[in-house]
């Protein structure tokens, strides 16, 4: 994200020391999904369980919940606590959960799925909703469910520290555009108009992602910023951290996909130009960095596809 330097949380910080200029590569026993501030990674093995990573404790699977046979951990927040989905054995009915404390709750709702969870344990994502024939952005605190707005379904993808969701609605023609919730103000539109858009994350700041097709934005004090990523091959950007540097992948098609990191002081990098050469490794998504810039993702490791990485910083 594009911003002036400043105050970020409690301290100053800026993209300098949120980026990273060359990266130690560790390979993890886990697809990853996202990394909290403390180096904790939320995930799922190859056997198609839910699982939490951290290197003093190493690899943890979450218990599965009766009657469900599979499971993926989406986000773990600064507390260590879990949001994930649990499906059934042909994936098709899927339901949300918390793991905190040891303990796993259901969510509450119908094909119910996790996006966020924020460190108050306030979960955001979709659910089916009684009367309605799609799943609609949604809210749950202590496991009460409620509706975020919109006509006719979408999602909330990303929850901050203030309480603020983003997501995605759709209108009455199908037409689906990115949105800001607020307790007060509701749902407001954050898009370009008249364009199909989605919201991919938001930061403690209040800043958003916001991608439209090929094009990639930030939303910051109610207005829109068109970022500069790769000039050559469409980019998906996935996550962004406090000090407002993206992760994400670029490229052609999926099969020849390579993770990014964006900040506003080095531009846009391909992340393989930033770890040793002789690694085996070739980094093809990034899907969460944290504010001490170490990041997490997939890729291919000495020809074994689908591998997942954390990228920590070096000096």
């Amino acid at each position: 994200m594009l911003l002036a330097p400043g105050a970020i949380l409690t301290g100053q910080t800026n993209a300098a020391s949120c980026a990273a200029g060359h990266y130690q590569v560790i390979q993890l026993p886990l697809r990853p999904a996202h990394i909290n501030q403390s180096g904790q990674v939320a995930g799922t093995t190859q056997g198609h369980r839910a699982a939490l990573w951290s290197k003093p404790s190493g690899l943890h699977e979450i218990p599965l919940p009766a009657g469900f046979y599979n499971s993926e951990a989406v986000v773990v927040n600064n507390s260590g606590h879990i949001a994930g989905v649990a499906y059934d054995r042909t994936f098709n009915k899927h339901q949300a959960f918390i793991f905190a404390d040891d303990v796993l709750t259901m969510l509450t709702g119908e094909q119910s799925r996790p996006y966020d969870l924020s460190d108050s344990d306030e979960v955001v994502g979709e659910s089916l909703l009684p009367g309605k024939k799609t799943t609609d952005a949604v809210s749950w605190t202590r496991n009460t469910i409620r509706a975020l707005g919109g006509c006719c379904g979408g999602a909330a993808k990303s929850i901050n520290k203030a309480g603020e969701a983003i997501g995605d609605v759709y209108d009455a023609k199908g037409r689906y555009q990115a949105f800001l919730w607020k307790e007060k103000q509701g749902i407001e539109p954050i898009g370009p108009p008249d364009r199909y858009s989605s919201a991919i994350a938001i930061n403690d700041r209040g800043h958003v992602v916001v991608e439209a097709f090929s094009e990639v934005f930030l939303y910051a004090e109610k207005s829109l910023t068109h970022l500069e990523l790769s000039p050559k091959y469409p980019v998906q950007p996935r996550a962004l951290n406090n000090c407002d540097v993206i992760v994400g992948s670029f490229g052609p098609f999926a099969d020849a996909e390579r993770a990014f990191v964006w900040d506003r002081s080095r531009g846009f990098r391909d992340l393989n130009d930033y770890i040793a050469s002789d690694s085996g490794w070739k980094l093809e998504s990034a899907s969460s960095i944290n504010d001490r810039g170490e990041i997490v993702g997939r890729g291919d490791y000495r020809g074994q596809d689908d591998t997942g990485f954390l990228l920590i910083p070096e000096p």
